[in-house]
Parts: C-alpha cells; sequence; structure tokens
C-alpha cells in the first residue's frame, strides 16, 4: 500500500497561514491534494495539521486529516512529523511506501506516479527533490515505512524538479506563472 502525507501547520515563520494562500484560484493545500489526487498509484492520501482552520477546511470537502500535536508544528523535523501521521493510521501494517508533499510546491514539474516509479524501480529507501542549484526541497520526499526505524543502510537518491519552494510572497508570483505556463 502506498499513502501520502501532507503536512499543513497553520503557523509560518516567513509568510503566515501560507497553507491557506490562493494561487490561481486554490489555495497551496488544494494543489497538494489536487496533485495527490492525480496519483494512479497512491491508495490513500491524508493531511496532518494542528490548524482547527485547516481542519474545518477539510471536513468540509470531506478530506481526511491527522490532528497533529502542538510540539510537531514550529520547526519540528518534517520526517517526526510524518511518523506521527503514519502511527496514526488504522492500516498501517500494510503501508510499504510512504510519500511527503509539502503544500508549498504547487509547480511541481514530475508526475507523483513518475517518481514513485523511479523510486521502485531503483530499489530505494528514501528519494527526496533539489532544485536546479542541487538544493534539498520538499516537493517529494518518498520512503518506505522503515526508514522511520533506520535499522540497515539506507539506499537514497534524489531527482530534480526545480519548482518553487513558496516562502516569501515573491515566491508566491513565481509559482503563479510557472503555473500559468504549464496550463498553456
Amino acid at each position: 500500500m502506498i499513502i501520502a502525507i501532507i503536512p499543513a501547520k497553520e503557523k509560518s515563520n516567513r509568510l503566515q497561514n501560507k497553507n491557506l494562500i490562493k494561487i490561481n484560484g486554490k489555495t497551496l493545500l488544494d494543489h497538494a491534494i489536487e496533485y495527490a489526487k492525480k496519483s494512479k498509484l497512491l491508495d490513500y492520501f491524508l493531511v496532518s495539521t494542528e490548524s482547527k482552520k485547516i481542519q474545518k477546511y477539510l471536513k468540509k470537502q470531506n478530506i481526511p486529516y491527522i490532528n497533529r500535536p502542538k510540539n510537531l508544528c514550529g520547526e519540528a523535523p518534517l520526517l517526526d512529523v510524518y511518523k506521527h501521521a503514519y502511527e496514526k493510521i488504522r492500516f498501517k501494517s500494510r503501508v510499504k511506501i510512504i510519500a511527503g508533499l509539502q503544500c508549498d510546491h504547487p509547480d511541481r514539474k514530475h508526475n507523483l506516479d513518475k517518481i514513485i516509479r523511479v523510486f521502485k524501480k531503483k530499489k530505494l529507501d528514501y528519494l527526496y527533490s533539489k532544485d536546479k542549484f542541487r538544493n534539498k526541497n520538499g516537493a517529494h520526499f518518498i520512503f518506505k515505512k522503515n526508514f522511520f526505524f533506520k535499522k540497515k543502510k539506507i539506499k537514497k537518491d534524489f531527482i530534480i524538479d526545480n519548482c518553487t519552494n513558496i516562502h516569501y510572497k515573491k515566491d508566491l508570483l513565481k509559482a503563479k506563472k510557472n503555473l500559468y505556463k504549464n496550463e498553456n
């Protein structure tokens, strides 16, 4: 079973309420949800959030979510956020692969199924994305659930996805332009 976890906290140090900001009529959270929904290989996805506002928003759309504790917000390691969400799902024993999809990359260049196929073909434990300058970004973070426990040597690799990593208002404009190019 392959699942995706979308972390969507309310507070952001640089851009307040970032995950509910709209680009091209959709929130950053909506872009991440649509990206997950397009996958034919995902069996399930959910959102991890502490925000009552985001939870209310998700309930209206019938999107599953996990209530994230406050200690996993702020500058908490994302792997801890993913592990918490994984531990809370009722069918965790069937999960083999987890895709972590951050909201702040609405203009991803690669299809999720393509990324999952690369992950499987290379028999990786961990696959992540970098931008064209080789800086790690959070657009894709695919891993086997065993990665949580790191009991053996990890086989990892990366892909280049030169999407926008949204931290500031200027990044919103860049992503908006990229999304417009992708749609036309």
